[in-house]
Order: C-alpha cells, then structure tokens, then sequence
C-alpha cells in the first residue's frame, strides 16, 4: 500500500477539467487499496481567487479526506503593484525567476498561511511515497514541490512528483519560469495528447522516460449502451440541440459558437444552443454579445450552470452535438465524456483537439475562429445522418477502449510501480 497526496487548486463540485482529472485518479488509486489523502482550496472556480464569493466551495461538495484551504483574495493588485515597482523604478528584468514568481501568484491560489502551515505539518506526519499535482498555470504545483522538498530534505523521505499539467503551448502564463523548471525536475510528467508529449520534450527538453503519455478518463459507469442516436431517426427534420460544456472563459472560443449559432437558424435549423458550465470573469462579455442578438435567437439560448456530476449525463444525452470551439485546449475532457454517451464532436484545429478528433474518427474539424466554417461542419453533419450515426460509434469505440480510468489508471500505475 502507498501513501499517495493529490494537490489540485480547486476540486469537483466545480466544473473545471484540470481538478477533475486530479481527483479521478485519487479515486482510482484508492479502489487499488492506497491511502489518498486531498489538498485544494475551498473555492469552486479560478475567479475565487482574486475575489469573495458568497457561496464558497461547501463541505458536502468535498471529495475525500483531506485539506480544503482558505484563500486570500485580496492580494492581486498589491502583486500587480510589486512587479510594477520592480520592473519600472528598480530595473529588475521582467524575465527573471523573481518576476516571473509573482506573476504566478497573481494568479493564485495563494492559501492563508496558518492554515497551510497545519495543513503541511499533517501531511508529513502522513509520509506521501507519492504526489499527484496539477494543472498549470496556477501556483499547486509550486505547493507541491514545496512539500516534496521539505519531506526529502526536512525528513529524508523518498517522496515523488507526479504532475498533470494540462499544458497550453500557446498562452504565456504556462511558461513562467519557476512552472518550467518545476516541470523540468518533477520525477514524472503525465500527458494528455502526443502533442503535448512531443512539444515537452522538444521545447522544454523534458526527458522522455519522465512522461507518462495516458490522457483523460471516464467512469466505466458513464459509458452509453449502444442505442440509434435521436437526429438518425429524426434526420434535418428533428429539432438540433448544439451543446457547449466547459468554463465560461475568453480562450473556449465561446464567441465564435454563438456567432455561427444565427446563421444555423437562419438557414432552417429548428433547435437551442445550449451552454453548461461555471461562470469566470468573462461571463459579461459572452452576456453583452447575446443581447445583441435578435430577441428570437436569444430565447434559444439557454445557459446551466451550477450542475453536479450526476447530471452531466443527462445534459450531453439531451444535446446532438457538442462543439468545442476552443483557442487553447490540453485534451477536451468534455470530447470523451460526449463520445462516452454516443455523441459526435465538433472542434477547432488546434493541435491537442485536432488529434484526439483525427485519432478517434468521431467528429468534424473546423478552423480556429472561424463562425462560417463552423457553421458549414454543422450543416454537413446533420444533413448525413449516415455519417452522423458513423462518429458517434466510433468516438465510443474509441473511448471505450481507451479512455477509462481503469485503463488511464492501469497505464500511471504500470510506470509508478504501485
């Protein structure tokens, strides 16, 4: 039996990839009959951060036994003050490690320091063989490697860092240096793509033999029993429901969906488009573009938010298609979970969503920002129901035989040696 910490900088109730996979594989690890023990903030979303919410994450929403930190909310400004100060007036080079650190925190979550310090004396008088961290680009992996140094130079015990970190290649703040060199000294990386696989080694010289090429995971339970989808029995004359799921954030590409969403109406497309996910500090954005809308497409767009997990099945399985829109993506947890309910996907072209598409043969690909192309890839598909039901068997198959947590699992466990 190993004794295994699982740091992620929030944890399910809330919504956010990144946690979840942070948590399904403590779970998977404790079915194996290993102590798992949690530490995350008490917030539901990023945007907690850097501001108090009335509704933090409750304690019936926790995912096991561990450490639910409070957070200073307050700090952001006077971060964004001190990189000023050292930047402008004490000349200290904006690319430095010391720089570059603030940054990060600026971006959270900075956990109050008494409660940490308890926190931190518990989990090594717990002795963790192994610690499971991510993602980027948050300050959990720093926390991490934090508590692996203290227990191997404080305690002198062996303790190794595993860290999923959902890397984004194309958005800066995944290349602070104190992230990069973390990354670099961590003992295992587990990723999500071949993309992602290949970027670490060729631009951030991870070593090979470290990463743990394994992807995202399913329930078994999630998995549909094969059953004719409804637009196959319906064809264009059957209502279309076009669902998004995911943080309302700017890089989901929400705005190229909602600005193709018009255009399906206005070609004869009866249906609703609907979003699901957490609101984050872009939501009035994604609200102001709407109400621009004619009066008769905004009634057809309808917004969930809030829901719990038992209810993610219901959501995708009430849906047609899910679009994936995204700027910058690690993997799309939302594409296996639409494949694991016989849904077909729709995407943009950048590489990590491109290949897990190509790889499973269970959607279309449209180009990044691009709200005509995507409305033309929605069209082609619903007018085959043919081809339609086709990716919808293979986005199972492929998840299926892939993407379960005992399959992603098995594949972590194998190269740890648990």
């Amino acid at each position: 039996m190993s004794k295994i910490l699982c740091l992620s900088h929030i944890f399910p109730p809330a919504v956010d990839g990144g946690s979840r996979v942070i948590y399904k594989i403590g779970q998977y690890f404790e079915k194996q009959n290993n102590q798992v023990l949690y530490l995350s903030s008490n917030c539901s979303s990023t945007d907690d951060f850097t501001k108090k919410t009335k509704t933090p994450c409750p304690v019936k929403g926790r995912v096991g036994e561990g450490f639910y930190l409070p957070v200073y909310h307050s700090l952001r400004r006077p971060l964004k003050l001190l990189e000023i100060i050292c930047t402008k007036f004490l000349f200290i080079n904006p690319k430095s490690y010391f720089i570059n650190l603030i940054k990060i925190l600026q971006k959270g979550p900075i956990f109050k320091i008494l409660p940490f310090l308890k926190a931190t004396i518990q989990i090594l008088k717990f002795k963790p063989d192994l610690i499971i961290a991510g993602p980027l680009p948050t300050t959990i992996i720093l926390y991490a490697n934090f508590i692996r140094y203290l227990s191997t130079h404080l305690l002198h015990y062996s303790t190794k860092l595993l860290i999923n970190s959902s890397f984004h290649p194309t958005d800066p703040d995944f290349h602070r240096l104190p992230l990069i060199k973390t990354l670099q000294s961590a003992d295992y990386l587990w990723t999500l793509t071949q993309s992602e696989t290949d970027y670490f080694i060729k631009n951030l010289k991870i070593n090979p033999t470290k990463i743990i090429l394994a992807g995202n995971g399913v329930d078994q339970s999630f998995l549909k029993k094969s059953k004719i989808p409804r637009l196959v029995k319906e064809g264009v004359r059957g209502r279309l429901n076009i669902l998004f799921i995911g943080s309302l954030s700017a890089h989901k590409g929400l705005d190229v969906l909602i600005n193709s969403f018009p255009r399906l109406v206005k070609e004869g497309v009866r249906g609703r488009l609907v979003i699901a996910g957490q609101k984050t500090l872009y939501y009035p954005q994604i609200q102001k573009q709407i109400k621009n809308l004619p009066k008769n497409i905004q009634s057809k767009i309808k917004f969930i938010f809030g829901f719990p997990q038992n209810k993610l099945a219901q959501i995708i399985d009430d849906c047609d298609i899910l679009v994936l829109p995204s700027k910058q993506e690690s993997f799309g947890l939302c594409l296996i979970e639409a494949w694991a309910r016989q849904k077909p996907v729709i995407v943009s072209n950048i590489p990590s969503l491109s290949e897990i598409v190509t790889n499973s043969q269970g959607g279309l690909i449209f180009n990044l920002d691009d709200p005509v192309d995507l409305t033309q890839k929605i069209t082609k598909l619903i007018q085959n129901p043919k081809r339609y039901h086709q990716l919808c068997q293979n986005g199972f198959n492929y998840v299926k035989n892939n993407y379960t947590w005992s399959i992603v699992g098995r594949k972590i466990q194998k190269k740890l040696s648990l």
